[in-house]
């Protein structure tokens, strides 16, 4: 019994000293040139990049002598994201004018269903609203748009414009 146990014990010893070494896995590329085969285990596999939602405005083509813009998110994050609503509203803007006075805003006396509504947006799907502004005398603007889906009030977007 005592000659198993040495046996087994010196097993476990020399297999543990074997699985101690360093290997060389070098290898030669085409040119001759001596390159490293090792790997780092700790490197995960990244997929599609780290991104962020990336909010676009698009001027689009005038409409009986009203301006028309494209509200736009991009999902460029690793995962998919649900926006959640909570009416019929997907998007609010406002229109200042060159003193920063507020001119227009698309929510204001306006009623929206109320439902909660979500959107899931899958890695590189785009979620687009359109948006049509009234009428404005001439003059410098500025417009911002946002969505409003729940705790996503981050994405807004702000373009100048010019009414001659």
């Amino acid at each position: 019994m005592l000659k198993l146990i040495i046996a087994l014990t010196g097993a476990i010893v020399l297999g543990g000293l074997t699985g101690c070494g360093t290997s060389d896995n070098s290898q030669q590329d085409d040119a001759g040139l001596e390159t490293s085969g090792t790997t780092d285990t700790n490197q995960t596999e990244k997929g599609i990049v780290a991104g962020s939602m990336e909010p676009k405005l698009i001027e689009q083509e005038t409409k009986n002598g009203q301006l028309v813009y494209e509200f736009k998110i991009k999902n460029q994050t690793e995962k998919e994201k649900t926006l959640i609503f909570s009416s019929g509203q997907k998007i609010d803007f406002t229109v200042k004018d060159k003193d920063g006075k507020m001119v227009y805003r698309e929510s204001e006396n306006k009623m929206y269903t109320q439902a909660i509504q979500e959107i899931p947006l899958k890695q590189g799907e785009e979620f687009t609203q359109q948006l049509v502004l009234p009428k404005l005398d001439s003059g410098s603007y500025t417009l911002t748009v946002w969505l409003t889906a729940k705790g996503e009030d981050e994405y807004k977007v702000e373009k100048d414009i010019l009414i001659p």
